[in-house]
């Protein structure tokens, strides 16, 4: 188990940590349908966001709602090359490929949601070729089944991130889908390593005989869901101080691992960056904390 967001806790670790500059996240298919896992930290003005979104009226509600950290491009990003974008009926199904035919009749799922409306061409940029993109510590990707094209255009700017928050798909639901464990190997050849799942949906099978299976009770099927991979995991010693601190943020705040905040800080700690009680302090304001022990205290 791990602690919710609190924006106190949040402020307070920022002001102990005193990092630099602000965190920074890259967000690529930043469509505004759901909450994000990074809403919390910049909330409280704790990040910059730089996001990317090929979709007019999408990029369009970023704009208007945008605060003074967001920065938003309407522009695809992916291996350089001209691609089609399939406008689709539901807008978070929009994606460069296909949807896939044998996964919406196997299954029985999507079909109103993924019909292609629109088709649109667009001029594709590779990651790397974003020169005016800063370096950054947090990638959130999701743009429905192109990621392991984006890491691929990307080793540069990977090589610089502490973290990447990825859509993950345990079966194909569009053609030529790199799936879960496509992703984990990519990844894993940039240097991070799975640290947890902030969620995976689970989706049942619908036929006309599943129509007497309840479907908040028969929902056996993997489907897609966020992965949390992360530099760094086995050899916090290989990071720099800039990078504790913000790994520390992001695990707190953004991945609500505070366990793993608690191990960047004690590399800090050991540098001389963070004092003893400094770190007993942080692990004060976490719910459900064991008291301090007299010795540690003293």
């Amino acid at each position: 188990m791990s602690a919710p967001f609190n924006p106190d806790r949040a402020r307070a670790l920022i002001d102990l940590l005193s990092p630099e500059r602000l965190t920074r996240v890259v967000d690529i298919g930043a469509n505004p349908l759901d909450e994000t896992p990074y809403r919390g930290l910049l909330s409280i003005g704790g990040c910059d966001v730089w996001g990317f979104e090929p979709q007019e009226a999408a990029f369009d509600k970023l704009m208007a709602a945008k605060g003074p950290h967001e920065h938003y491009i309407c522009a695809a990003v992916g291996d350089g090359d001209k691609a089609e974008l399939k406008i689709c009926s539901d807008s978070g199904f929009t994606s460069l490929l296909e949807p896939n035919a044998a996964f919406i009749e196997g299954t029985g799922q999507f079909r109103d949601r993924m019909e292609i409306v629109e088709r649109i061409t667009v001029r594709t940029t590779r990651l790397d070729d974003l020169e005016d993109l800063p370096d950054f510590d947090l990638l959130k990707i999701d743009i429905q089944g192109g990621e392991r094209m984006v890491f691929r255009s990307g080793p540069e700017k990977l090589a610089k991130a502490l973290a990447v928050i990825t859509e993950v798909a345990a079966l194909p639901i569009y053609e030529g889908q790199p799936l879960m464990g496509d992703q984990m190997v990519e990844l894993g050849q940039h240097g991070f390593m799975l640290h947890k799942f902030l969620f995976i949906k689970d989706i049942g099978y619908r036929n006309p005989w599943s129509g007497r299976l309840k479907r908040s009770a028969y929902r056996s099927q993997l489907g897609d869901g966020d992965a949390v991979m992360v530099r760094g995991l086995l050899d916090m010693q290989g990071l720099d101080v800039e990078e504790l601190k913000h790994l520390a943020i992001l695990a707190d705040t953004v991945f609500l691992t505070q366990d793993l905040a608690v191990t960047a800080m004690v590399e800090l700690m050991q540098r001389g960056i963070l004092t003893d009680a400094q770190l007993h302090d942080y692990i004060d304001m976490l719910p459900n904390a064991a008291p301090r022990r007299v010795e540690a205290a003293k």
